[in-house]
């Protein structure tokens, strides 16, 4: 595999995490508790963004790191098929390439938003103990 088709699938694999497509959230459903919730899938990867902190938020390296990389083997295997399945067919090939970078350039942009909209505090890994813990699986996840 090229240096450069692997780039692209990350930037897209880390957009993607980002933008939460597919996510758990985990919530601790306590009445008494006030703890953000942790969103990420497989791992939580951050925390919830609540309107009274203004845009802040914990971003977990671990969790982001394993999300990533899972997300980068969903869309290598998506690649290898479609390379499979269209061989050397020119009329094919060309509009997949400027998809490619259509979305590279896309995920790279959002990434960039993402990452210096958003004020950031960096943790290896979640150390919040829910006592009454639930959790719920989110399609584009709004964070509300």
């Amino acid at each position: 595999m090229r240096p450069a088709l692997l780039l692209r699938i990350v930037l897209v694999a880390t957009a993607l995490v980002l933008f939460d497509l597919l996510t758990i959230e985990r919530t601790d459903t306590c009445p008494d508790e006030h703890l953000p919730s942790l969103i990420g899938l497989p791992l939580p990867y951050r925390t919830s963004i609540p309107w009274v902190n203004s845009m802040s938020g914990v971003l977990y390296a671990q969790g982001l790191l394993v999300n990533i990389a899972c997300w980068s083997l969903v869309l290598t295997g998506i690649n290898l098929v479609f390379t499979r399945l269209i061989g050397n067919a020119q009329q094919v090939q060309r509009p997949w390439r400027v998809t490619g970078m259509v979305l590279t350039v896309l995920a790279t942009a959002f990434i960039l938003l993402f990452l210096l909209f958003i004020e950031w505090r960096v943790e290896w890994s979640p150390d919040l103990d829910f006592r009454c813990p639930g959790s719920s699986v989110r399609f584009l996840h709004t964070g509300r």
